[in-house]
């Protein structure tokens, strides 16, 4: 029988992440994600994903372990079925890094071999297991994750943006992978100062404004979070996303104008 994805009530300390797995404490407070279809989503894919990411971890695919990044986030969105409002929730990532703690211990322990708190538990630019789904939800381009493998080059774009409101208009998102992955010399600095201007040149008329108010499509979103993904034969070839349009050639025109005026004001050229 597929296992349902769980969230736990609260975060773990050290000791208890120890601890979880091992005792039945009743401390350990999880549910599954109830939806009004009876039907949760499961990590039966996920599982063979985490299995084939450690195989290719252990035979030193990744020597630069955020490389890894961009091979992940697409497949990690792909398996992991999830509406946003589900997404959202800290306890459900806490529960998936409880499951996989080798990735994290692999991809986060610093040179003492300590994986910092945030990682664990932490807002969605920094939780180990949400960046990877978030990048790919923000920055897909409808089915296509190309995108998602763009941004992740740039190990700070999820860092400083993922968790800005501004690049839930996913034109603008897509605009600004475009721009840097245009830019032969983009650098941390050109992201960083990127995302504070647009953070700040946004506030009195948002990127909607220039985008034609381009809205996600959440009718095929939510048929495709509520679907059960295929394990693929292999995993060497990217997946597609949902099939849906979330973006019209006016909405990505305009969310290229509006970063084309943040890096005039970030003076970046």
């Amino acid at each position: 029988m597929s296992e349902a994805v769980h969230i736990l009530s609260r975060k773990l300390v050290a000791t208890e992440r120890d601890r979880y797995g091992i005792d039945t404490d009743a401390e350990f407070i999880e549910q599954p994600v109830e939806r009004r279809n009876g039907l949760p989503p499961t990590v039966d894919v996920l599982d063979a994903l985490m299995e084939e990411m450690r195989r290719r971890q252990v035979a030193g695919d990744w020597a630069d372990r955020s490389v890894s990044d961009r091979w992940s986030s697409p497949r990690v969105h792909f398996a992991l079925r999830l509406c946003r409002s589900e997404a959202a929730q800290r306890g459900l990532w806490h529960w998936l890094a409880l499951r996989y703690p080798w990735y994290l211990e692999w991809r986060w322990s610093d040179s003492d071999g300590v994986v910092a708190e945030d990682r664990w538990w932490g807002q969605i630019n920094k939780q180990a297991f949400a960046r990877l789904w978030w990048g790919a939800e923000i920055f897909r381009d409808g089915r296509d994750y190309g995108p998602v493998e763009k941004a992740f080059v740039f190990q700070d774009l999820p860092n400083s943006l993922l968790h800005r409101p501004i690049v839930r208009c996913r034109s603008l998102a897509l605009a600004i992978v475009d721009r840097l992955d245009q830019t032969p010399s983009a650098s941390a600095n050109h992201v960083n100062r990127l995302a504070k201007v647009l953070n700040l040149a946004t506030v009195g008329s948002p990127p909607e404004v220039e985008t034609n108010y381009q809205a996600d499509d959440f009718v095929a979103f939510e048929r495709w979070a509520e679907s059960s993904p295929r394990l693929p034969k292999g995993w060497d070839e990217a997946p597609f996303g949902p099939e849906s349009v979330d973006t019209s050639a006016a909405s990505l025109a305009g969310g290229s104008t509006v970063v084309g005026r943040g890096w005039s004001y970030a003076k970046l050229d």
